[in-house]
């Protein structure tokens, strides 16, 4: 199996430390894979296809990953050197963590270089929030270099879509930088195509027709994380009826989800799978994310995710 790539984007909820549970359930040859929920495109690009289509309703990630797909390694890097001088932030990957740690007024905490970038993060954030089209290159360049700076390397932005997330520990580091580089070399190497689009859109189906498999990720109905707000019943309908579409075209899906957490079930989707009895099948997947910001007062809570697969293609692998 081929080394797993991690997504440059530190998607909540990425599926990358399970992915070889998962990947046992995929089919072993796939021309046209749909990535739907794709997030920080986690999935699909450890996925072997002759194409992969993204998609994903978040405007923002979708221009991001078709922006770091277009860079070229060398050039982006300079372009990002040039900010952090910009800006005064540090730059671990060039000059090391101890660097800056040292300048940091107080070395004894767990702060790592809050102290260090706070000012001109917060500088960083600001401008990036003044510019009136957050489409262009430029945007997205100070996007991509606010997320390495954010509090846990995320993505966040208020109802009046500004970047909302506070300064965060770590910087440009080794770590961040290679994930940019391999997400650049991949995403070259394959044919891929990124939609902006809501899974409930009817044009999805045309997508859904040229697709031989579709491996979905949505928000949980009973998940804590802030993305997950918007999400109701009535938006878990709309997925069982999606799902209903897929059985009816016989196409191969796979879909994760969570069944239970913190004494709460997803009847919606509890229901539908007893409804279905065995035209799926629901694996059992060992891990729960105790180490999710948004699940601090939770840690110790029991949760069930699953991986649901149509069982016409599962007893096809037998």
């Amino acid at each position: 199996m081929a080394k797993l790539i991690k997504s440059p984007l530190n998607y909540t909820g990425n599926k990358y430390r399970i992915l070889p549970q998962m990947q046992q359930y995929f089919p072993e040859k796939i021309s046209c894979m749909i990535d739907l929920f794709c997030g920080g495109a986690t999935v699909g690009l450890n996925v072997e296809a002759d194409k992969i289509i993204f998609i994903d309703n978040n405007p923002q990630i979708i221009n991001l990953l078709i922006f770091l797909a277009q860079q070229s390694f060398d050039e982006f890097l300079s372009k990002l050197e040039s900010l952090t001088v910009k800006y005064h932030l540090s730059y671990s990957y060039k000059y090391g963590y101890k660097t800056y740690r040292d300048l940091c007024s107080n070395k004894t905490d767990n702060n790592g270089l809050k102290d260090y970038n706070k000012n001109g993060y917060y500088q960083l954030r600001s401008d990036y929030n003044a510019l009136i089209d957050k489409t262009t290159d430029e945007a997205n360049t100070l996007l991509y270099l606010l997320m390495v700076y954010a509090f846990n390397n995320d993505i966040r932005f208020n109802s009046n879509g500004e970047f909302n997330l506070p300064i965060g520990k770590t910087d440009l580091n080794k770590m961040n930088v290679m994930k940019v580089k391999a997400y650049i070399e991949k995403i070259n190497k394959i044919d891929a195509e990124f939609i902006c689009m809501d899974f409930n859109n009817p044009k999805l189906l045309d997508y859904v027709a040229e697709a031989d498999f579709i491996y979905m990720d949505p928000p949980y109905l009973v998940g804590d994380a802030v993305y997950n707000a918007s999400w109701d019943n009535k938006t878990e309908y709309l997925l069982m009826d999606f799902l209903d579409k897929l059985l009816e075209l016989k196409k191969n899906f796979a879909l994760s989800n969570v069944m239970c957490k913190v004494g709460k079930t997803n009847e919606p989707l509890s229901y539908w799978c007893y409804k279905k009895g065995e035209t799926i099948c629901i694996h059992d997947i060992d891990y729960n994310y105790k180490s999710a910001s948004y699940n601090k007062i939770t840690r110790d809570a029991k949760e069930k995710e699953v991986l649901i697969v149509n069982r016409g293609y599962y007893e096809n692998k037998q």
